[in-house]
């Protein structure tokens, strides 16, 4: 069963990227209980079939990296054009360019490594080339601080006794950095594990004036609304 935990505990990770070597980061796991299944021989019900044994827990250090071919981080923000009526919107950009890893000691958890998460904000992209050369000039300042960080601190509601394939939900808390400004924020994350592939999503909801940015404003052409949703659609593999 500590196989199946620490692999599914993998999915607190999802939420983005490492580069270089991962540098130790404590981590405070809270677990929620999971009720045992109730004994069919003792309520007089026929036993159903017994699941197939487990494979023997790893050993030594596991590490698993993003799939950036199948992994994408995006924003999605509301946007009024008044040049239109004042039509309302929802924009989104994206950007495959997130990168990372997560090595896990199966021998000794509390020796896994964690690092930063990164997103290259430089290379989001929207359905406007124009909208997207501005925030990387202006409003981001992407070209001059093009990565966005993030560090874990701590786990909420992880499963206590989580199973192959089950999909695990719980939170994700740490510090994110965006330009030169750093806050705390938490994810919702939804992972899976299946066979050796960790897929899953992490999203969170931010005020750009926490990071000091200006909502983007083009007078008599567009407002942006303040409030900002970040996702993160992750596949991860172990690394070769």
């Amino acid at each position: 069963m500590r196989a199946l935990i620490l692999r599914a505990f993998l999915g607190m990770m999802l939420t983005a990227c490492t580069t270089g070597t991962p540098t130790p980061v404590p981590v405070t796991l809270t677990l929620t209980e999971t009720p045992a299944p109730a004994d069919a021989t003792a309520t007089g019900a026929a036993p159903t079939n017994q699941p197939t044994a487990a494979s023997p827990a790893p050993t030594g250090t596991l590490l698993y990296g993003f799939d950036t071919t199948r992994t994408t981080a995006s924003y999605s923000v509301e946007e009024t054009f008044i040049n239109e009526n004042n039509r309302l919107a929802v924009t989104v950009g994206r950007t495959r360019d997130v990168q990372g890893s997560l090595a896990i000691n199966f021998d000794d958890p509390a020796n896994s490594q964690f690092g930063e998460f990164t997103v290259n904000l430089s290379t989001l992209r929207s359905d406007s080339r124009r909208r997207d050369e501005t925030l990387k000039t202006e409003w981001l300042e992407s070209t001059t601080y093009p990565t966005a960080t993030f560090v874990v601190k701590s786990v909420e509601n992880f499963p206590a006794n989580p199973q192959p394939g089950q999909e695990l939900t719980f939170r994700l808390l740490g510090d994110l950095t965006v330009r030169t400004t750093t806050r705390a924020v938490t994810w919702d994350v939804t992972a899976k594990l299946e066979g050796d592939t960790l897929t899953g999503t992490a999203t969170t909801f931010i005020m750009m004036a926490d990071f000091g940015i200006q909502p983007p404003s083009i007078a008599g052409i567009l407002n942006v609304k303040d409030g900002v949703t970040l996702k993160l659609e992750f596949v991860m593999l172990p690394a070769e």
